[in-house]
C-alpha cells in the first residue's frame, strides 16, 4: 500500500469513526483488510471479515477472518449483535446480488440503536484512480470491481429497520459517508 493509499484510508476511517460514539460492546468491520480500523476502535469485541485475507488471525482482541460478507458470517460465528458495523470503501466492490444480501443481513446483525457507517466514492473517482495508478501514486486496490457504482444506491438500505442519520461528502466531495441507525422500534 502506497503512502497516498494510507492517507486516504486514514481519512475515510476518521470520518466513519467520527459518527460512532465509543466505547462499544461489539463492532464488525466488513472488508477489514489488515484490521486498521479495528485497532482504532474502543470495543470489547472487534470482528473483521475480508475475502482478501491470506489467513485468519486473532491478535490483541481483534478477530480477523477470511470470508465474504454476508455469506460466511454464520460459518465464522459473526452473528452479532453489533453496536457498530463499518463498511469502509466496500459497497462499491459488491455485486448487485451481494448488495441485496447485505441489505437483508445488516439489520439482523445490528443491535437496536446500533450504527452502520459506510463510505463509498463518487463515480468520478474511478477515472482519477486510473490516472493515480498510471503515475504509481496509489495501488488502487480492486478498482476494476467498482463497476460505475452509484453512491445513492446506498440509500436503499433504509427500511423498516434502518434509518439514515447523516450523509456527508468529504475528500473534495469525491467520497461519501453514510451513517444509518437501527431503529429501536419501527422506523418512521
Amino acid at each position: 500500500m502506497k503512502t497516498l493509499d494510507k492517507l486516504l484510508r486514514a481519512q475515510r476511517t476518521r470520518m466513519a469513526l467520527g459518527g460512532i460514539e465509543q466505547p462499544l460492546s461489539a463492532v464488525l468491520d466488513i472488508g477489514c483488510g489488515d484490521g486498521y480500523l479495528l485497532r482504532l476502535v474502543d470495543a470489547g469485541v472487534r470482528d473483521g471479515i475480508d475475502p482478501t485475507l491470506d489467513n485468519d488471525s486473532d491478535s490483541a482482541g481483534i478477530r480477523l477472518r477470511t470470508g465474504s460478507f454476508p455469506n460466511d458470517l454464520a460459518r465464522l460465528g459473526m452473528l452479532g449483535p453489533y453496536d457498530a458495523i463499518f463498511a469502509i470503501a466496500v459497497f462499491e466492490h459488491l455485486t448487485g446480488e451481494d448488495l441485496v444480501s447485505a441489505r437483508a443481513a445488516i439489520p439482523e446483525l445490528l443491535a437496536p440503536g446500533g450504527r452502520l457507517a459506510i463510505t463509498v466514492p463518487h463515480p468520478l473517482v474511478d477515472r482519477i484512480l486510473d490516472v493515480l495508478m498510471f503515475l504509481h501514486l496509489v495501488d488502487g486496490q480492486s478498482v476494476e470491481e467498482h463497476h460505475g457504482f452509484d453512491p445513492q444506491c446506498v440509500l436503499e438500505l433504509q427500511s423498516g429497520a434502518l434509518k439514515l442519520v447523516a450523509h456527508r461528502r468529504f475528500q473534495l466531495g469525491l467520497n461519501n459517508l453514510f451513517l444509518f441507525e437501527r431503529c429501536k422500534g419501527p422506523c418512521n
